[in-house]
């Protein structure tokens, strides 16, 4: 995190989708790079997940998992 903006790294397995991210927390906008699939293929990632863990701790761990089944 680099004061508005999350960089990352989305990997969903079991989905086959995968790529590098930025997002900006005050403005919602996003910029989707290094995919293994078109990002009309893979929008919407769920950055919501993000602003919820940012509300619910107050801040954004190194790394963030979510495991979903």
């Amino acid at each position: 995190m680099d004061g508005d903006a999350v960089f990352g790294i989305f990997d969903a397995p079991d989905l086959d989708v995968n790529c590098r991210f930025q997002y900006n927390i005050a403005t919602h906008e996003y910029h989707i790079w290094n995919s293994n699939k078109p990002e009309e293929e893979i929008v919407p990632i769920p950055f919501y997940w993000l602003d919820m863990k940012l509300e619910e701790n107050g801040v954004l761990m190194k790394t963030e998992c979510k495991i979903g089944y």
